[in-house]
């Protein structure tokens, strides 16, 4: 093996059995059809490695783990027979086999997290219905002068998982350990008509609806809460809708503002995509059952490496200055990056290890022929403040003249 290749049996015995999970669970391409075609050409030659190591042990337990990637003891398994195998004396075929996995490991943006205690027997799923029956929590009085302003776009034109994960992500935000008047919530629902807005108000301390028939915009969305929010906060959070977060979550990423010189920072480096039943797990650990943060030892995860997006903290000045999201990025993809190229381009912008749960919905990412996301065309970092103000909510409202 080379010099860059780690030497020790358990880190390239893990990277074998994550790249042969994530090549064989079918849910793996669904959490990121970008990262999961980049990193396929890798993953085909780990596969065949595996396949050529001439060691009948390994070879049943790879079959069986390619038959069933969400067993645990098929993971532990298959890692402590590569990991023997390698004390005894790792044969040429073997040593193929972990420097593919390493290289793999190394080129891939998706990896794969599978907890001692992850089961998909006995765990009822979580309904928006059920979750709207929970108590609203405290609500912010008229006089409170928030200083986080929490901007969360968002849209489900059915059937409701992503109103789920919309309630379970503000009764998150209700459950925190910074006092109630520290910071506010605002939901801006872009549709032709507020679907959601009755289910949505009792939990968020803002519903704006902008009107929007065609593709879904998340960049024009969030700059309509960050203009159109009441109130003067300095700090926003750009937060994704199928977030789950934990209790101390507001107080510690406001404190990092607390620094000399920050001026926005990711608050993570990996966002965990639950599968369902992690999901609904996850929802009922953190809400019904009170948690302060979900134990990850019971969850099934498509870790997403370095996403940029799903969390962002800005000073809004930070915000306004570099004009904030671009609003010609239209469906997903390419936006998050975007703004935060530019962020760290103006600013001085952190990043931060925090855990980041992302609740499961279908996935929306389409490519276009050429494998690119569907924004490629718009050049980066080509957006900036203008003599047309950002955010106006009637932007793509039927004109009445």
């Amino acid at each position: 093996m080379n010099s860059l290749t780690p030497t020790d049996p358990e880190t390239l015995a893990s990277a074998v059995v994550t790249t042969l999970a994530v090549d064989a669970d079918p849910q793996a391409r669904e959490a990121s059809i970008f990262y999961w075609e980049r990193g396929l050409d890798h993953r085909r030659a780990v596969v065949e490695a595996a396949g050529r190591t001439g060691d009948e042990a390994l070879g049943r337990l790879v079959a069986d783990l390619r038959e069933r990637p969400a067993d645990p003891m098929l993971h532990h398994a298959l890692t402590r027979q590569l990991v023997k195998a390698a004390e005894q004396g790792a044969s040429p075929a073997l040593t193929t086999l972990f420097e593919r996995g390493w290289r793999a490991e190394a080129n891939s943006r998706l990896g794969y997290h599978l907890g001692r205690d992850y089961t998909a027997v006995g765990r009822d799923s979580q309904t928006h219905q059920q979750l709207g029956t929970r108590p609203p929590g405290s609500r912010l009085r008229k006089a409170d002068r928030p200083e986080v302003l929490v901007v969360i776009p968002f849209r489900d034109r059915g059937p409701g998982r992503r109103l789920r994960n919309l309630l379970a992500c503000l009764q998150a935000l209700r459950d925190q350990s910074v006092p109630r008047d520290f910071y506010h919530v605002a939901v801006v629902e872009t549709d032709e008509t507020p679907r959601w807005r009755e289910a949505v108000l009792p939990y968020t301390d803002h519903h704006l609806f902008a009107y929007k028939a065609d593709t879904f915009n998340k960049s024009w969305a969030v700059n309509v809460g960050v203009v159109n929010a009441p109130g003067r906060a300095e700090i926003v959070c750009i937060l994704d809708a199928d977030a789950l977060v934990d209790r101390d979550f507001v107080a510690r990423n406001a404190a990092r503002f607390q620094r000399p010189g920050v001026m926005g920072h990711l608050s993570y480096r990996d966002m965990w995509c639950l599968d369902e039943t992690s999901t609904s797990w996850a929802i009922d650990q953190r809400l019904w059952r009170g948690a302060g943060q979900v134990a990850p030892d019971g969850l099934r995860a498509f870790v997403l490496r370095r996403p940029p997006g799903c969390c962002v903290w800005v000073r809004t000045s930070a915000f306004h200055r570099i004009g904030g999201m671009d609003e010609r990025f239209e469906g997903w993809g390419g936006e998050d990056n975007d703004f935060a190229y530019r962020m760290d381009t103006h600013s001085a912008f952190d990043h931060y290890h925090d855990p980041l749960l992302h609740m499961y919905h279908p996935s929306s990412a389409v490519l276009r022929q050429d494998g690119e996301l569907v924004n490629a065309h718009i050049p980066a970092l080509s957006w900036g403040p203008s003599a047309t103000p950002v955010g106006d909510p009637d932007r793509f409202a039927p004109r009445t003249d």
